[in-house]
């Protein structure tokens, strides 16, 4: 609706400025010229500035399972996108990973009972009809502002990155297997 406000401004304009039709055409001219120029900025403040909309937070709580359990130790396992870029968190045996966005944050908390992510998101959501009508076009609606993800775990639940569950897993090898050769050698 803002840009047919635009365009609408811009051919009232041209059309008194450049055709006199009437003794006030000037006038008219200016007024279209006046609304072509409060739509634009209306546009732009809306696109850099969420004009028109307001912040809405939800919070989303769900149990979770390990990545991985080593006896009864149970990982949270996490990778880096890229050489130093955002980490990935991969929960419920592999089956579910975070987001890995510049507006995503992780944290992790130890010290609870049961292991949960409670997930709350920031969205941008227009204040009320008139301004979705104005600028619904540029779909901007439920834009993502920034998501927090927090893992509340509990004190026997371990944070490794994917290295560190590579390093692991060949050191328990070569544990099993020196196990294996000392039962050997008893018997």
């Amino acid at each position: 609706m803002a840009v047919l406000l635009l365009i609408i401004g811009l051919v009232i304009y041209f059309i008194f400025n450049v055709i006199p039709i009437t003794k006030f055409h000037y006038l008219f001219a200016y007024l279209g010229l006046a609304l072509a120029l409060v739509s634009g900025i209306g546009i732009m403040a809306n696109e850099n500035a969420h004009f028109g909309m307001s912040e809405k937070t939800t919070t989303k709580v769900q149990k979770i399972k390990p990545t991985a359990n080593v006896g009864q130790l149970n990982l949270l396992v996490y990778k880096h996108v890229g050489s130093k870029g955002p980490k990935v968190y991969v929960y419920n045996g592999k089956s579910k990973h975070t987001q890995a966005n510049t507006k995503t944050k992780n944290i992790v908390k130890k010290g609870y009972t049961t292991a949960k992510l409670v997930t709350k998101e920031t969205r941008y959501q227009f204040k009320n009809k008139f301004y979705q009508l104005l600028f619904g076009f540029l779909g901007k609606e439920n834009q993502l502002k920034k998501r927090v993800n927090t893992f509340e775990v509990p004190n026997t639940w371990k944070v490794l990155s994917n290295d560190q569950v590579t390093k692991l897993k060949k050191q328990m090898i070569v544990m099993q297997k020196k196990q294996m050769q000392a039962q050997m050698q008893k018997k």
